[in-house]
């Protein structure tokens, strides 16, 4: 197998892009919306994140995201005691605001078009994007999935209805985003090596996989979209109590990531025992 297969594709997770700028873009206008209600705690949040958006321009505060959040919790407990403000009003109209910087920081990277390798092949080493079962870190940065084996350690390859699976060292992989010609072609040059070409794995155990997966989405997304609506529906007064739709919304939105860490660190416990 002296050739190679180098697959690119153009602006790939924009997809990923687009769905977090709608909802960094969605906490924000709940934010903003919120100034109209509690108008003295939002002018004092506007004003912090104005702040804070040229205090990150000298120093980069994700790196020190520690004291930062030291230093907002002693902020807000100032504000609240000196404007008589509620300290948890200010903190989450701060946090809601805040997201004005990822949006802009998406729409930028929304405009630059670049290409990525989803998929690399030669005698020595391959490449692939194989996320597993964490769908919705795929979804947002699918370069950041790219794995990388060894040739020699591929058991076999095959294909089914719904593309590629390769078994390296037992381990199954399904590389994502392949067209049925690339396939073709990717088995065209196993074979052209002699490599093993074979159903090597029941297929019945890819296909509980990936209905664990389907049930996950459900309980990831629809959990966190059905406690919300109930919790507007009863404790908000049918959406009448702003104060409380509005933390019911942002709860659910907060409960979706935290899910997504449960069900992969249960995932992976059987794995490290």
């Amino acid at each position: 197998m002296g050739n190679s297969i180098q697959i690119e594709r153009k602006n790939l997770g924009k997809s990923g892009d687009y769905f977090t700028l709608v909802l960094y873009s969605l906490i924000f206008f709940i934010g903003f919306l919120s100034i109209f209600w509690e108008w003295k705690s939002g002018i004092v949040s506007v004003i912090c994140v104005i702040a804070s958006y040229f205090l990150n321009r000298k120093i980069n505060l994700i790196v020190h995201l520690k004291w930062f959040s030291i230093a907002l919790v002693l902020l807000a407990l100032l504000v609240s005691w000196l404007l008589q403000l509620s300290f948890w009003i200010f903190i989450i109209q701060f946090l809601a605001l805040s997201c004005i910087h990822a949006v802009i920081a998406f729409i930028a990277a929304i405009r630059d078009d670049h290409t990525d390798i989803i998929f690399s092949l030669n005698a020595d080493n391959f490449s692939c994007l194989c996320p597993g079962s964490d769908y919705k870190g795929y979804a947002l940065n699918p370069m950041g999935y790219r794995k990388y084996f060894k040739t020699k350690d591929i058991d076999s390859i095959q294909q089914d209805e719904r593309g590629l699976l390769i078994v390296v060292k037992g381990e199954i992989l399904r590389p994502r985003e392949l067209t049925a010609s690339e396939i073709t072609q990717i088995l065209a040059y196993f074979n052209a090596g002699e490599a093993k070409v074979v159903e090597a794995i029941p297929l019945r155990d890819t296909r509980q996989a990936e209905t664990e997966l389907a049930w996950v989405k459900i309980l990831v997304f629809g959990v966190p979209c059905l406690l919300a609506g109930l919790s507007i529906y009863f404790l908000g007064d049918n959406g009448q109590n702003t104060v409380v739709s509005m933390i019911s919304i942002l709860l659910a939105i907060l409960l979706v990531p935290l899910l997504l860490k449960l069900v992969n660190r249960r995932k992976h416990r059987p794995e490290n025992k």
